[in-house]
């Protein structure tokens, strides 16, 4: 039995980070100086306020040196005098939400002070205005917009709102409205009122808020995929899969990121989607894209192609689901990436209904949310399994989303076996893999991480996507597995590693490709050579590809040390859908 992870009623609660050891690479001092170098860090200062997370209210910190605004555009000249004298308007930043634009505040301030200025902006005809919050483990922005996520309760009447989306992320009952507000406190306000209304099992803002990918790249021209084979055996057994499936392409994993290339040639891939305000059909957009496919590439990169690299699951196919934008401040990147709450929602319900099996977050540490939460539940108990990135910040707090129960959290070993450096670790992780020097894809070109159309990064990013992978390659030798099933046969499979079975700094242990499916009962589908579900043409052309000796060939059926009469005869005897 897997140690239950932590659910919402049990993760710890936010508290202001220390300046020191908040997220290093954000701008905090626009108002007074250059931007700073990247490692400088959010003024986070403990408020008054918080957020609803079901039936939580998660503590929100704020940053006074900036505020965000609707409704901005130009120098600010509509502005009273007063408050664009507190504004450094010369350095509005535009956000990745249509509309909306941070702005940096004159000499930063207190709480009370930044309060009363959103207040008199908020004032202004036609704007609206909110601190910049700080929430999540990570301490990360995170902006109320004028709309509230609210959940019905069945079998009750929509009370009285403005609802501009039904079923929001195709989740039942679930409406996206908008509200007759100016600041983010009217909304925090309204949000209590409606939440208390019968037939409303939850509400929140609809907030846009940063995460930041768990990746740091790193020598792009290291030519060994140690991940998947090397001589130690600290790694997936990939090519001892192999021998059994490539995987199946009816298999999808869907990349929940800011998109894939939609045009590398060595990246098996279903078309895509954006649920962003960028509509780039699931592909890349900004200066600072890429990390997606870097993610898709350790999945499902091409074997056998004369090109670059192989994914741990070839055969399978992932789908880019384009749920974030990166963030581009000034002609820097951060590191960090912008969504909102619909964004994720909808992308997580649109691959649900267009077929992915498995979903990968390597993403998080920003605030917990609840129509996300509800988003991934949906999705699981309609038989779709989640990985998520554990983090990259070396401590025993596991990034929301992969702390959810939900979802499986995966930290990152190096070539050796052990934890890497930077990996989180702790209570609800569920596995581990290799994460440090991984040779992956990446946007082809000069943009992305390197200059070529490969990478070799660092971060739990890479880690999660090869266990979603080996997850992809246990459903594709049988699809009608339930997450639960496959999380049970991976985590039974694992090596193990650290302290004997299960311990928080490995999880059950490393994956193992080979191991996973090796265990998989296919008992009822003799002659299932490539693992489709069923005995067809092509397991019959592997068998005559392969005639005469071959041990431990995969159409060898009666195990007599070739392919031959006898096990074209299996073939045939079970020829059909698998029962």
């Amino acid at each position: 039995m897997i140690p239950p992870k932590r659910t919402p009623s049990m993760m710890s609660p936010m508290t202001p980070c220390l300046v020191a050891s908040c997220m290093l690479g954000a701008a905090t001092a626009w108002a007074s100086a250059p931007l700073p170098a990247e490692t400088s860090a959010f003024n986070a200062l403990p408020s008054p306020w918080a957020t609803p997370y079901f039936d939580q209210a998660l503590p929100l910190a704020v940053d006074p040196s900036w505020v965000a605004v609707r409704g901005l555009s130009g120098g600010g000249s509509h502005l009273a005098s007063e408050l664009d004298a507190q504004l450094v308007m010369s350095r509005l930043e535009p956000s990745n939400v249509s509309g909306w634009s941070y702005v940096p505040v004159r000499g930063g301030g207190s709480v009370e002070g930044l309060e009363s200025l959103v207040r008199a902006i908020g004032a202004t005809p036609g704007l609206f205005a909110s601190p910049v919050f700080l929430g999540g483990v990570e301490q990360l922005p995170w902006v109320p917009t004028d709309e509230l996520i609210v959940q019905i309760k069945p079998g009750h009447e929509l009370p009285d709102l403005d609802v501009l989306e039904y079923d929001l992320g195709g989740l039942p009952g679930v409406v996206r409205v908008g509200l007759n507000a100016s600041t983010a406190f009217e909304v925090l306000d309204q949000v209590s009122r409606v939440a208390a209304q019968d037939g409303v099992a939850w509400a929140q803002p609809n907030a846009i808020w940063w995460a930041r990918h768990f990746y740091t790249p790193n020598d792009p021209d290291y030519s060994s995929q140690w991940a998947l084979h090397q001589a130690n055996d600290m790694d997936m057994d990939a090519p001892e899969c192999w021998d059994t499936t490539f995987g199946n392409a009816s298999i999808i994993v869907s990349i929940l990121d800011d998109g894939i290339d939609q045009d590398h040639p060595d990246i098996s891939q279903v078309p895509g989607n954006d649920f962003t305000d960028e509509g780039t059909g699931g592909d890349h957009t900004t200066m600072c894209d890429g990390h997606g496919s870097c993610v898709g590439g350790c999945v499902s990169a091409t074997i056998d192609n004369n090109l670059g690299v192989t994914g741990v699951a070839p055969g399978c196919r992932v789908m880019a689901t384009r749920i974030f934008n990166a963030i581009d401040f000034f002609g820097f990147c951060f590191g960090f990436i912008e969504t909102t709450d619909a964004w994720i929602a909808n992308g997580i319900g649109w691959a649900t209904q267009n077929g992915a099996r498995v979903t990968n977050s390597s993403w998080g540490g920003g605030s917990p949310s609840s129509v996300v939460t509800t988003a991934f539940e949906n999705a699981r108990a309609a038989g779709v399994i989640h990985f998520g990135a554990a983090g990259n910040d070396g401590s025993s707090s596991i990034s929301y989303p992969a702390s959810l129960s939900a979802l499986n959290a995966v930290a990152a070993i190096n070539s050796s076996g052990s934890l890497a450096s930077f990996s989180t670790y702790g209570s609800g992780l569920f596995c581990s893999a290799p994460g440090e020097g991984i040779l992956t894809t990446d946007w082809v070109g000069s943009d992305g991480f390197a200059a070529g159309n490969y990478a070799t990064v660092d971060g739990t990013s890479f880690a999660s996507p090869y266990a979603a992978g080996v997850a992809a390659l246990v459903l594709s030798m049988d699809s009608s597995l339930s997450p639960d099933e496959v999380e049970d046969i991976m985590a039974a499979t694992c090596k193990d590693r650290g302290a004997a079975g299960y311990d928080t700094s490995y999880g059950w242990g490393i994956v193992s490709a080979a191991a996973a499916v090796e265990a998989v009962d296919t008992e009822d589908c003799v002659g299932d050579v490539n693992g489709d579900g069923q005995v067809g043409t092509d397991d019959l052309l592997d068998a005559i590809a392969h005639w005469g000796p071959c041990s431990g060939c995969a159409s060898d059926l009666d195990g007599d040390g070739q392919v031959g009469t006898n096990d074209i005869l299996g073939l045939i005897a079970h020829w059909g859908p698998c029962v």
